[in-house]
């Protein structure tokens, strides 16, 4: 997905020459009224006060640092009078004129936090002013207006909120950039800026301005790039601005939600090198017009509502680069006139309903970068020639119906990073020259009917992460050599490989998935393979192996999943087996594994998913602890194993008959062992009575409570305390605490966490208070502060009387959850999740996105709530190893719970399981089988439909109690929910494109076509 820029176009600072300024007579009033009240205030404060320019920054300094906030470090008064005239000048991000009055202002990336102060207005001989990514807060100082001078106006990446003020610029005719991008302003777009003559560069996108794009915009002559990207705007885009003669780049995509199509005259900009309309709910046909952009290298339409083909006209772009139509419903072939196109470097058509050949002359395209068409109908075979350009970087053709042999050139230029063919035919085999390609970073060709042997260098090579070669026909043995420090995920599985496996794996010290099951492996599992640090995901079931399961096992302490099933192992479980602590599936079944189950596995909380069945333990099958968690199942096939309910138990051991001496000697030893006892009781009394003195003692000084407000409250610690005493008032409880209902003095109904112990972990206690503290929404839950001692914590929440989704979805009133109050749900549960992945800085992962975590108003608006597992994360796409899996069974994302890496795409991932429970009316887990989530249950019911489409989908799942639905809602939700699911991260939507696609409903019945899952 295309950003738009985000940097101010670069002006020179040239300040010289005098201002005339003639006020448009819309618009006199309110820049009196401006002037008047400024003019007052830099009397006042030059008069009163007398500002110098040092003053005046430090008093800047001052209002931007505020009290948490840190930077400008060298904005110090001079030690000595004399050089106080110009000490400022030499302040960072200063620049002055030869008369020492400050012209440039020039601060940015500061953790500043404050505000920016009215004083601001006394620079008036300012031409620069940028103070952009300080994370400034409120309004902007009306006293902006006295900049007459100014000819750069950045104060972009800060958190700025209210009205933009437009009539600040009414006299600033110098003015040639306004860069207000990714603040909080609201309203309207201005209409002031229309009478600015000068203006080159506007960007307002990243705001929540409303409202339509006004027509007169197309007078501002002067104007080479807008940015109106990433608003709320409405209404037609408007054809008018195609008369901006100078317009090189427009970026007015992302979320805005245009009514109708693009207008045909903006193919009559000439000057036009960028159009970024991505994301904005256009519909109807590209325009054939736009073929006459005769400068344009961008074209950015994907993740609308296109219709039709695309133009051949199109091919007029000579100067085209980069041209993305993705996720739309264009239908047709690739225009032959493409091969026009000879600039293209990135080609973007993926889930469309594009069909025929690939044409050959892609592959003759001299600076192909990114040929990227998944999930379409494409037939017949890859060009021959692509990648002979030597410049080819990424290529994904996952889920068309390609067949032929994969192109011997693809690396030829040795840059190929990504190679993505899955889910087509192509068969033959693996070219050797692939082995060779030292660029690769993912390999991912299953689902295929490729054959032979897989050459020994794709198992070498140094930078790919990850190798998907599943469900293919490879045979022949592994490599002896094995190596490669960057790959993570190695998946061989359903092939016809044999040959041992090699003790080499044990050299990919970054693996972390090992998926080598349904071959014809022989031979004993390698211990080295269990000295990789990282490895949380074996599998090695359905193959030939034998010998016993190697001690080395215990050692891999992040396992999470371990598969040897339906194997010919022998021996005992190995000693140590609980020292899996993160371990959560364990399946042995199906071999010849001999001895009794170790109690030991009792304390293995983790483990949720057990099969030992079918082997040759015997003995009694140990009860209590994490044993209460499997059934029968689990064990069975094994005839000398008792189970609990079974009392008739073969011994395991032979029985000998009990002795004289041994009667005796029990005897005697029994009163030695009471006189032991009662003295070691004794003494432990007097123990546990000393440390109760100390510890009464202690507890008398940590009790005194105190509340931390975060709003005015009109309620003490002491009512809040009442109000946990009652049993009657518990609402709730949870892994991290218990949740009360609280009446208040005046009435007002709270909800009161209290959150178990304290000590080294606070069960989400500094989470709750660093996010919830610092976040406000109306579709997050509102901390109103908490009430704490040493020793215990309550936080303090506004009260929500419908309880949470998930209570109310699976209770006995979720039949009365109509539809549209479940897409609202929807809608509105997206809306928090997407403030915090896109509006937050840094910005937040939740982490434990559930039903359970969205709770309900009176109104039945939904807000997300517990954030006591939630990360910081410095920068949108990085991802953040975590130590131990956090969040709830059934929802968490297959890249968390294998590599434990998180980032945004594992909320979407948990958030796509809460839509499916929506839909379908059932809980992630439990209602399945065994091993078996909502996710994969979908998939297996929609993939077994004799008759296959969109609409047999959702019937198959729907939630029974459901009537008086429209279908088509339902089906468009439906498939939102499973791009959310998809096992890639990089294959899920961000949460912005989300919210866009929930509330940008098809206006028609999508086609019966089947769902691609």
């Amino acid at each position: 997905m295309k950003e738009p820029e985000e940097t101010a176009l670069q002006v020179q600072q040239d300040y010289h020459g005098a201002l005339e300024f003639k006020p448009q007579n819309h618009a006199v009033k309110a820049h009196l009224s401006i002037l008047l009240r400024v003019s007052l205030f830099l009397f006042v404060s030059s008069a009163c006060c007398g500002y110098t320019e040092l003053d005046i920054l430090l008093k800047l300094k001052t209002a931007m640092i505020g009290p948490k906030g840190s930077g400008l470090e060298d904005w110090v008064p001079p030690l000595s009078s004399s050089s106080s005239l110009s000490s400022h000048c030499s302040f960072s991000g200063v620049s002055c004129d030869e008369e020492s009055r400050v012209i440039s202002l020039n601060v940015t990336d500061l953790p500043l936090f404050g505000y920016l102060a009215p004083e601001i207005g006394l620079l008036n001989r300012l031409v620069n002013l940028t103070i952009s990514s300080d994370n400034l807060t409120g309004k902007l100082p009306a006293e902006i207006a006295n900049l007459t001078s100014l000819r750069l106006f950045n104060i972009s990446n800060n958190f700025f909120s209210g009205r933009f003020p437009g009539e600040i610029t009414l006299g600033m005719t110098e003015l040639e950039v306004l860069d207000i991008y990714n603040n909080n302003f609201s309203g309207s777009l201005p209409m002031e800026i229309i009478g600015l003559k000068n203006l080159k560069h506007i960007h307002l996108g990243g705001n929540y301005l409303t409202g339509n794009i006004p027509e007169n915009y197309s007078e501002i002559q002067s104007l080479e790039y807008l940015g109106l990207s990433g608003n709320s705007l409405t209404g037609k885009f408007p054809a008018s601005l195609s008369r901006l003669k100078n317009l090189k780049e427009m970026y007015v995509g992302y979320s805005n939600n245009y009514d109708g199509g693009i207008p045909p005259e903006l193919g009559f900009i000439s000057s036009l090198r960028r159009l970024d309309m991505g994301s904005c709910n256009l519909t109807g046909e590209i325009p054939k017009t736009l073929g006459l952009l005769k400068n344009l290298d961008s074209l950015f339409l994907q993740v609308n509502r296109l219709t039709g083909q695309i133009p051949s006209e199109l091919s007029g772009l000579v100067s085209l680069m980069s041209l993305d139509l993705s996720i739309n419903e264009l239908t047709g072939e690739i225009p032959e006139s493409f091969s026009e196109l000879k600039n293209l470097t990135l080609l973007n058509l993926f889930k469309n309903n594009f069909y025929g050949r690939i044409p050959e002359f892609i592959g003759d395209l001299p600076d192909l970068e990114a040929l990227q068409v998944w999930e379409n109908n494409f037939t017949f075979y890859l060009p021959k020639n692509l990648g002979r350009n030597g410049k080819l970087l990424y290529l994904d053709v996952t889920g068309n119906h390609l067949t032929g042999l994969i192109p011997r050139d693809l690396c030829k230029g040795g840059r190929l990073k990504t190679l993505i063919l899955m889910q087509n035919s192509f068969f033959g085999p693996i070219p050797d020259e692939l082995g060779q390609c030292k660029s690769l970073t993912k390999i991912r060709i299953m689902k295929n009917f490729l054959r032979g042997t897989i050459p020994p260098g794709i198992f070498n090579l140094p930078k790919v992460s990850i190798i998907e070669l599943n469900d293919n026909y490879f045979s022949g043995e592994l490599p002896s050599k094995i190596s490669g420090d960057s790959l993570g995920i190695l998946v061989l599985s359903n092939n016809r490989l044999s040959g041992k496996i090699p003790p080499a794996i044990g050299n990919l010290k970054n693996l972390q998935t090992l998926s080598l099951e349904m071959n014809i492996f022989h031979g004993e599992v390698p211990e080295q393979i269990f000295e990789l640090k990282l490895l949380t995901k074996i599998n090695v079931s359905a193959n030939n192996i034998s010998g016993e399961i190697p001690a080395s096992i215990s050692r891999c302490t992040s396992l999470t999943a371990v598969d040897f099933s339906q194997n010919s192992l022998s021996g005992q479980l190995p000693n140590g087996i609980a020292d899996l602590s993160d371990l959560s599936i364990l399946n042995f079944s199906r071999n010849h594994l001999t001895g009794q189950i170790p109690n030991e596995i009792r304390s293995m909380t983790s483990l949720t998913t057990l099969d030992l069945s079918y082997n040759n333990f015997i003995g009694k099958l140990p009860v209590g602890g994490q044993f209460m968690v499997f059934n029968d199942t689990s064990f069975g096939g094994n005839p000398n194993l008792c189970l609990p309910r079974h009392p008739s138990c073969p011994s395991p051991s032979n029985g000998v008959s009990s002795s004289d001496q041994n009667h005796t000697n029990k005897g005697l030893s029994s009163s030695k062992l009471s006189i032991t006892i009662i003295a070691a009781a004794t003494i432990l009394l007097l123990i546990l009575l000393t440390l109760c003195r100390i510890r009464k003692k202690k507890l008398q000084k940590s009790r005194v409570w105190k509340l931390t407000a975060f709003q005015r409250l009109d309620f003490r610690a002491e009512d809040v305390l009442e109000c946990v005493r009652e049993e009657e008032n518990v609402i709730g409880k949870g892994g991290a605490g218990i949740v009360y209902r609280g009446s208040m003095p005046d009435g007002a109904d709270v909800a009161i966490k209290k959150l178990y112990g304290r000590g080294g972990n606070d069960h989400g206690f500094s989470a709750e208070i660093q996010t919830l503290g610092q976040i406000r929404h109306r579709n997050i839950v509102r901390l109103l502060g908490y009430v704490s001692n040493k020793e215990t914590n309550f936080l303090l929440y506004e009260y929500m009387p419908n309880g949470s989704l998930g209570e109310l979805l699976h209770g006995s009133k979720g039949g009365r959850l109509e539809w549209e109050t479940r897409y609202k749900i929807a809608v509105e549960a997206a809306k928090g999740l997407c403030y915090l992945h896109h509006d937050c800085s840094p910005l937040i992962i939740h982490r434990d996105v559930k039903s359970n975590n969205i709770l309900l108003d009176s109104e039945m608006e939904a807000h997300v709530a517990d954030f006591g597992l939630a990360k910081f994360l410095g920068n949108a796409g990085a991802s953040e190893c975590m130590s131990s899996i956090a969040g709830s069974y059934g929802y968490i994302a297959p890249e968390y719970a294998y590599t434990l890496k998180v980032d945004e795409k594992s909320d979407v991932y948990s958030f796509g399981v809460v839509l499916l429970e929506l839909i379908a009316g059932r809980r992630p887990v439990g209602d399945f089988g065994e091993g078996v989530d909502i996710v994969r249950w979908v998939r297996k019911t929609t993939s077994e439909l004799s008759q296959p489409s969109d609409a047999a989908s959702v019937l198959a799942v729907m939630d029974p109690r459901l009537h008086g639905y429209q279908l088509t809602s339902v089906i468009h939700l439906f498939k939102i929910a499973m791009m959310c699911v998809q096992d890639e991260s990089c294959a899920r939507p961000t949460m912005r494109e989300v919210v866009h696609m929930l509330t940008n409903p098809p206006r028609s019945a999508p086609t019966q076509s089947r769902l691609n899952l």
